[in-house]
Formats: structure tokens, C-alpha cells, sequence
């Protein structure tokens, strides 16, 4: 973080409800700083995410960009593209352990505040302790 404030704030995102709710948080705290808005979602399996094992791995790409597709159509409808652009709002799908993809991701764009859902029972809250233990930035959970 410099003296000016958060230059770069990232958002774990899934598809659920509670990641809606966690955008608007995140574009308000970004308009406060100035900052712009980076959203990651992270697969660590795509056969795990519905997709079946008849997948080819030549159409791995395919279904890569499908899901991305999907992603980012769900933040179009909760950030409008025009508010995308003011923000300079990143995205990124990554393949992996969503915690060493969190890790990797704050080290590789110099993120000055992690936002991360971590509910009671819920494996997210690995993703938090992760970001703590080995990551290189703030870290807000949102419950």
C-alpha cells in the first residue's frame, strides 16, 4: 500500500449469491480509493465445476472460455461495462487450488487488499488463512 491509499483491490468470485452481494462492496470500497478492481474466480477442477469426464482435453479451451464467458457475463450484470471501464476492472479465471491461485495472483499484480468470502463451515475460509500466511497483502473477509 502507498501513502495515496490502495491502487489494486481483488475479489474472489464464485457463482453464488453471495459473491453479488460482494461485488457491490468491493466496486464501493474501489470508488472510495480510487483503485481499480481486479476479479478472480477460481476452478480447481473444471470436471468438478459440471462439467463430465466425456471431455475431451482438445476442448479443455473451449469449456476455459465458456466459463469465462459466464463469469464475466454475471459481473456485467451486477457492474455495468461503462462502470468496468471507470474502474479499470481486471478479470481473471484460474485453474488451480483457489488458494495458491489467490497467493500467486496478489503476488503477480501487486494487490493491496484481498476480499474474500469465508462463512462458517465453508472451505473459503482456507482461501483467507492463505492469503494471511503467504500472501503479500490486506486481507478483508467478508461473511
Amino acid at each position: 500500500m502507498t501513502e495515496s491509499g490502495m491502487r489494486v483491490i481483488l475479489l474472489h468470485g464464485g457463482p453464488d449469491e453471495a459473491f453479488d452481494r460482494s461485488v457491490l462492496f468491493a466496486r464501493r470500497m474501489a470508488e472510495s480509493f480510487g483503485a481499480s478492481l481486479h476479479v478472480i474466480y477460481t476452478i480447481e477442477d473444471p470436471l468438478s465445476a459440471g462439467w463430465t469426464a466425456e471431455v475431451s482435453p482438445e476442448r479443455l479451451p473451449e469449456i476455459h472460455e465458456a466459463m469465462e464467458t459466464e463469469a464475466r457475463d454475471r459481473l456485467a450484470r451486477l457492474i455495468p461495462h461503462e462502470d468496468q471501464e471507470r474502474l479499470n476492472v481486471q478479470f481473471a479465471l484460474r485453474m488451480g487450488p483457489a488458494a495458491d491461485e489467490l497467493v500467486r495472483y496478489t503476488t503477480e499484480h501487486n494487490v493491496d487488499l484481498a476480499i474474500v468470502q469465508a462463512r462458517p463451515g465453508n472451505d473459503d475460509i482456507a482461501h483467507a488463512h492463505a492469503l494471511l500466511d503467504k500472501g503479500r497483502c490486506a486481507v478483508l473477509v467478508l461473511r
